[in-house]
């Protein structure tokens, strides 16, 4: 078949899903499909060297189509016109130049980008998929990004729709497929719950590290966006309860707009943090490898609507992760379930100092635990696996 797979950013360029997707392209080339991808220049992370590469090329034997999108780095109405931009780019290339038999996308750029690929399927006839890697416009609700009613109603108007024409709606949770579903629940949505498995790097994790390990015997690590959506707050706080514990430090790799903020904040607590920024692939996977916990977190509510990848590279790398999230999410489940990891609700700073002094003083736990982050993640985010369920789905005409 003829594929067209849609997303802001792609390989090489630094989020997590450029290179998941590169993984789920190669898997369908080496099924025999022509697949072609549509994105940008690479431009997700300003504050770091972003390579041009070339406006048409051959990657794994995928073409990748590259329109030259400036950054929207705290440029909201930049980020609006690039998304009609390149929906524009998806009516062209899907319309004019190529028919295909299948487009896809997700949420980069969120809610328009899916209803140009949907609207574009439609007038082609080619079949339809919308992996939501998150929901919106809920999650820009919470953010208060679609604070305005008006808009919220019309962004979620469009999603809705965009929704029905797909076959399926890849969900990455079951708490997402029924957050899905209660929007309109007489839709019938076709949903597909299928998580991501863990991201994809170049080369193997390194043992050279790029910046000095603490030397303290345990080291909490946070590794990912440092954003509004993760409510890192109530963590900088409890590292500043627990600064007479010596012992315990906490490490925290990657960048965000709460990153200035948060640092400020660990200054006045006086907590035993360390700022590294961000870094590659490789070596956060060997951070993750050296860690004694990793840690998640989402801010209350949004468990419904996404799923953080990031705890996925964590049990690969053998780390349990200590995750900050409602007690009824699927995420909490599946680490309670498991045993690899603890679970404490966000925001509730005695509890989490509680379960870091309790993780830090039971070396025997942790390696238990150790232990069962790897099995469940052989189980559940096998990367084979997955990218053999992708062949499937692409292939099957009706997912029920």
């Amino acid at each position: 078949m003829r594929v067209l797979a849609i997303h802001r950013f792609y390989w090489p360029d630094t989020p997590p899903y450029a290179s998941m997707l590169r993984a789920i392209v190669n898997q369908w080339v080496k099924d025999g499909h022509e697949v072609h991808v549509l994105s940008s220049q690479p431009s997700y992370k300003a504050g770091i060297q972003n390579i041009k590469q070339a406006s048409r090329e051959f990657v794994d034997g995928a073409e990748v189509i590259r329109l030259d999108l400036p950054s929207e780095l705290g440029r909201p109405v930049v980020r609006v016109l690039n998304a009609i931009r390149l929906g524009l780019g998806i009516f062209w290339e899907a319309v004019f130049k190529k028919r295909y038999d299948v487009i896809m996308i997700s949420t980069s750029p969120p809610i328009l980008g899916g209803w140009f690929a949907a609207v574009t399927a439609k007038l082609t006839g080619a079949r339809f998929i919308y992996h939501c890697m998150d929901i919106h416009p809920e999650i820009g609700h919470i953010s208060g990004e679609f604070r305005n009613p008006l808009i919220y109603e019309i962004l979620s108007r469009l999603d809705r729709w965009t929704c029905e024409q797909a076959n399926p709606v890849v969900v990455l949770s079951d708490d997402m497929a029924d957050s899905l579903a209660k929007r309109k629940p007489e839709a019938h949505l076709l949903t597909y719950v299928l998580n991501n498995f863990s991201l994809p790097s170049e080369a193997s994790a390194s043992d050279q590290l790029p910046f000095v390990w603490p030397e303290e015997s345990f080291v909490l690590l946070f590794a990912g966006n440092v954003g509004r959506f993760q409510g890192l707050d109530f963590l900088i706080e409890a590292m500043g309860k627990l600064v007479d514990s010596k012992h315990i430090k906490l490490l925290i790799m990657g960048e965000g707009a709460e990153k200035d903020r948060l640092h400020e904040l660990t200054k006045k607590t006086g907590a035993n943090v360390t700022f590294v920024g961000h870094q590659s692939v490789e070596v956060a996977k060997a951070s993750m490898a050296k860690a004694n916990i990793g840690f998640v977190s989402l801010v209350p509510n949004l468990y419904q609507y996404a799923y953080p990848s990031k705890t996925m590279t964590y049990l690969e790398q053998g780390c349990p992760v200590l995750v900050a999230i409602e007690q009824n999410a699927c995420l909490a489940k599946d680490v309670v379930k498991s045993g690899a990891g603890q679970v404490v609700d966000n925001g509730d700073v005695d509890m989490l100092c509680e379960a870091i002094l309790k993780l830090s003083n039971d070396p025997e736990l942790m390696n238990g635990m150790k232990k069962k982050a790897i099995s469940f993640s052989d189980k559940n985010f096998n990367r084979e696996s997955i990218l053999a369920t992708w062949s499937s789905l692409l292939v099957n005409r009706r997912v029920v």
